[in-house]
């Protein structure tokens, strides 16, 4: 018994070294195929920090299954509400396994989504700390350790179109001034993005990418010494394009500013602007500038009277941001001729943003003395004709995609069509709209498209006003009043026009439509009342500030005194119906 025991022992054991010098013949393949699916990280042990080398040759093989067990424990404490330790295992993970892109994902959504709103609104300033440190993690680390994940590029893209440009945080107007006014500093320092040019953004694209660089220039070099020589904030190359671009009484020696007004107008100082707007861009921003000038010429808006007159974006505006990271990650990691489910959710990014610009493209950030600056979002009609060429890019991307269904990009194709040619009718651009209306019967066959353009838009306008009582259609062209208003205070003259000429429009139709009726269940006010209403309601409105109002009380006395003098003889019916019901 014993014998037979040892023979077995003996056969056992000599099975196990047979079969370890297999799998250990085996390890060298296996590896390779781990590097070269990604599965593992391959370190660089002179660039790679020393907590990641520990923690990676310390866990040895058991790194995947801590990771298991790390990934499972901060998707429950994300389930309980317990952001902030959920945070903190997610930066366990990223360090024992940078190359597991969800995580990072987990980990920007958990900051910008749950962490942010977790503090009170009235914390708007930490708010956005937090949206930021979502955005700038994957930026930063998470993109760089996964360059090929457009998983990344499609979840920074969306926390610019979503968390800054979408509405639902109460604090998403902060978020806006905030982007807006630190892109505005950089591109565009005069204020006026309407005077923006390709040749601006040329101008960065051949700054010096570093200080030594610039300094090759002798003048340049001597305004730079000349700064370094009065304030000590310029002394290193890394704080100079900050200390430049953050000039201010309380911050710097006075002497700074002899030294600029010394320099200024010259070609020198605007050397070195130009260089500091294009580091910050580049080393602060992570933005590509050679990219950034190509999206402008790709996506850039269409001038309604020239299309050849093509302006850049307007990179004030998240839904620009939105679009570079989500082009960005398609370049690097798309898959051209396959389908995959990431790349069109990328691809829809991009389309949804592009709508979104033509929706809500135009941002004013109107200044208030001693106040933060207001924002408001307009309408940019002139990225219509590119939004629609790039839907029709992608839905014909998707046609030669097996297994992909592109019905619900072409429906909302025809959505964004219907509403275009609307849109450009209300705004009184009446032959943009018939064009946009002839395609929309060319590419949709449908009987409701075979009527005229003026049919087609009354029947929209019958849709939007059917049932109303006398409240709501008072209130919807009260409404388009107000934008006109709103449009004509912001020196927007053809689109206050169109608006108001729509308005006129649209009471006649509710006048044509219920004015023959015996009971009149829409009864509306005359047009000149409805716009001295229209006007008071937005001079009441405390969402406009004081000095919007004021300005455009100025431009109606002087530029329009005809409507000026309508609005004040119906105030004076008002005050003498007023008097005469008081003295009854």
């Amino acid at each position: 018994m014993r014998l037979h025991d040892t023979i077995v022992r003996f056969v056992c054991v000599l099975l196990a070294v047979v079969l370890l010098v297999g799998a250990s013949s085996r390890l060298d393949s296996l590896h390779k195929a781990q590097v070269d699916l990604k599965l593992v990280s391959v370190l660089d042990i002179e660039k790679v920090p020393a907590g990641k080398v520990f923690a990676s040759v310390a866990m040895g093989p058991f790194r995947g299954v801590a990771v298991d067990i790390l990934w499972m424990r901060a998707e429950k404490l994300k389930e309980e509400g317990q952001f902030f330790d959920a945070l903190l295992i997610a930066e366990w993970i990223t360090t024992l396994q940078s190359n597991f892109a969800p995580v990072w994902d987990f980990q920007a959504w958990n900051m910008a989504y749950n962490i942010s709103v977790s503090v009170p609104r009235d914390q708007w300033e930490e708010r956005w700390m937090w949206v930021r440190n979502g955005y700038e993690l994957l930026r930063d680390k998470g993109i760089k350790e996964n360059p090929n994940s457009i998983l990344l590029y499609r979840s920074l893209s969306w926390i610019f179109q979503h968390k800054i440009g979408g509405v639902t945080d109460d604090c998403h107007k902060h978020y806006k001034r905030e982007l807006a006014l630190a892109m505005r500093k950089l591109i565009n320092p005069s204020g006026y993005y309407e005077e923006v040019t390709q040749g601006d953004f040329k101008k960065l694209m051949s700054a010096p990418r570093e200080v030594k660089e610039l300094l090759k220039d002798v003048e340049v070099a001597k305004l730079v010494a000349a700064l370094r020589e009065v304030d000590g904030q310029f002394e290193k190359d890394k704080d100079l394009a900050v200390s430049y671009l953050n000039l201010s009484p309380e911050q710097f020696d006075p002497k700074v500013f002899d030294v600029v007004d010394l320099w200024r107008g010259t070609e020198t100082l605007e050397k070195l602007d130009v260089f500091a707007r294009a580091y910050l861009l580049r080393n602060e921003w992570k933005l590509d500038i050679e990219f950034m000038y190509k999206l402008n010429e790709k996506y850039g808006p269409v001038s309604l009277t020239n299309p050849e007159d093509i302006a850049p974006l307007n990179w004030e505006h998240p839904d620009v941001h939105a679009i570079y990271w989500a082009e960005l990650g398609l370049v690097r990691a798309g898959k051209p001729g396959e389908y995959s489910v990431d790349e069109k959710n990328t691809d829809r990014i991009v389309f949804h943003s592009l709508q979104k610009l033509y929706r809500m493209g135009r941002i004013l950030v109107y200044p208030i003395p001693g106040e933060l600056p207001s924002v408001y979002l307009r309408p940019d009609m002139r990225m219509f004709d590119v939004c629609d060429r790039v839907w029709q890019e992608k839905i014909s991307k998707y046609l030669l995609m097996e297994g992909s269904n592109p019905k619900a990009v072409m429906g909302g194709h025809k959505n964004m069509l219907e509403n275009g040619v609307y849109s450009f009718y209300q705004a009184g651009h009446k032959a943009k709209a018939g064009k946009l209306y002839l395609k929309l019967r060319d590419l949709y066959l449908r009987d409701d498209y075979k009527i005229s353009l003026l049919a087609f838009v009354r029947n929209r306008m019958k849709e939007e006003i059917r049932d109303l009582e006398i409240h709501d259609a008072t209130e919807q062209l009260m409404m388009s009043l107000r934008e006109s208003y709103f449009l004509y205070a912001n020196n927007q003259d053809n689109e206050a026009f169109g608006r108001e000429n729509f308005a006129k429009e649209l009471y006649k139709h509710y006048v044509a439509l219920y004015g023959d009726e015996e009971v009149k269940r829409v009864d509306l006010p005359s047009f000149n009342m409805l716009s001295y209403m229209a006007l008071q309601d937005f001079l009441k409105d405390p969402y406009y500030p004081a000095i919007m109002k004021q300005g455009l009380k100025n431009r109606l006395e002087v530029e329009r005194p005809d409507l000026f003098e309508k609005l004040k003889n119906t105030e004076n019916k008002l005050i003498e119906m007023e008097k005469k019901k008081n003295s009854n």
